[in-house]
């Protein structure tokens, strides 16, 4: 017990300790705000000052804000919404002096089929504003045959390939099945099923299902 007048020595090494446990680590979610509010910051610097483009996406960013504060939407979100927005309007008019067309939006889907449900929000708000009729829908057909065309570049290229060890045999199976018969299936997988290989091809055996490849 300790008495007025007197202090007590270890009071003196349990204080420091004590305030140790007051400390607070900053919130993971206060950082991610703050990330997402500086990057929103800098998507809205992205196009030319005073083109309209720029004035567009502050527009659009009103919006986005608007939906923020009455809770239909995050920053994270927003700021999704906000980058592709961006993205579209610099593939349209670098230069910012010419709002988007469906062409645009067509060729800005097809390097990035995945941004459609993203870019939804933006073409919508165009076509309100300025009187667009804008669809965000990816061009599944054109992906397919894009899809295709890589395929074939990569196979072509591997067929060149003067050293064809495990590595390029299984790498060519992989490739070979979405190719030749629309099968995907990643390597890990491919290891696990039955390979023959007889004359010129190969037969690989899937859930009873016997495909052909060539062997090179």
């Amino acid at each position: 017990m300790t008495h007025a007048g007197f202090f007590n020595p270890i009071m003196l090494i349990l204080l420091p300790i004590s305030w140790g446990f007051l400390r607070v680590e900053p919130d993971a979610q206060a950082k991610r705000l703050h990330s997402d509010k500086r990057r929103i910051r800098e998507c809205l610097s992205l196009l030319p000052p005073t083109s309209q483009a720029e004035k567009v996406l502050h527009s659009y960013w009103k919006q986005l804000e608007s939906r923020i504060m009455s809770g239909k939407t995050s920053y994270s979100s927003a700021r999704l919404a906000l980058r592709a927005a961006a993205s579209l309007l610099l593939k349209a008019d670098s230069a910012g002096q010419r709002l988007p067309a469906q062409d645009d939006v067509d060729h800005y889907l097809e390097a990035a089929p995945g941004q459609a449900a993203t870019l939804t929000g933006f073409t919508n708000f165009l076509n309100r504003q300025h009187d667009t009729s804008l669809k965000s829908v990816a061009n599944e057909s054109r992906s397919i045959k894009q899809r295709k065309e890589k395929l074939a570049r990569s196979i072509m290229k591997m067929a060149k390939c003067p050293e064809k060890d495990e590595a390029w045999q299984w790498e060519w199976i992989v490739l070979g099945l979405e190719y030749f018969h629309d099968r995907r299936i990643s390597r890990k997988a491919i290891q696990q099923q039955k390979i023959e290989t007889k004359g010129d091809g190969i037969w690989v055996t899937i859930k009873d299902k016997q495909y052909w490849l060539p062997a090179t």
